[in-house]
């Protein structure tokens, strides 16, 4: 990995600065490496949240110093995975809310719930094809148990034997890709 840009400015928040840098520089570039996935882009980061607390902050206010540089470069991630997220659903043409990574789960957690939803849509294809239509009219459309039942002629008896036939199919294959759902909170 690159080394990020120290600062060597004269005064008592410059050696602040200096100083975290030291010492949690390696740790920060794994994390923000981890979290985007790309090392050099990491490393922008780094350097502008070290640029940030220069700015911004002075160490008698500063209570946690470790958990101040992670929290200013977790900020810096999301905005960048946002923008980044934001640009290729322009790109593609379909800007919506749904594009926009939710700002309270952290970039891990948006990282593994894309993973899950990625098998989640492989698994759903791969249901037979009765079982297929009652689960995207009910989880996708949102469809209610009645609609579903008039829209395919079927009782809605069998509407839900369906579907707990179709959400049981979904668990065991999930299950038999490593993913345990009741573990993801």
């Amino acid at each position: 990995m690159g080394e990020v840009k120290r600062f060597t400015l004269p005064g008592r928040a410059d050696e602040f600065v200096e100083r975290l840098c030291r010492t949690h520089e390696a740790q920060l570039l794994a994390y923000l490496t981890q979290m985007l996935g790309r090392p050099e882009v990491a490393r922008e980061l780094a350097q502008d949240t070290f640029e940030q607390l220069h700015r911004m902050y002075k160490p008698e206010q500063v209570l946690f110093p470790r958990a101040m540089l992670f929290k200013v470069a977790t900020n810096f991630a999301l905005m960048h995975l946002r923008r980044r997220r934001l640009e290729n659903a322009m790109m593609m043409g379909s800007v919506g809310m749904e594009e926009v990574p939710d700002h309270r789960m952290g970039p891990d957690r948006q990282a593994m719930a894309d993973q899950i939803g990625q098998h989640l849509s492989n698994v759903i294809k791969e249901l037979r094809p009765n079982l297929r239509k009652v689960f995207v009219m009910a989880h996708v459309q949102g469809k209610p148990r009645k609609e579903i039942a008039a829209a395919l002629g079927i009782s809605e008896k069998r509407v839900d034997k369906r579907m707990t036939k179709a959400l049981k199919t979904c668990r065991d294959r999930l299950s038999s890709r490593g993913i345990d759902l009741a573990e993801v909170d």
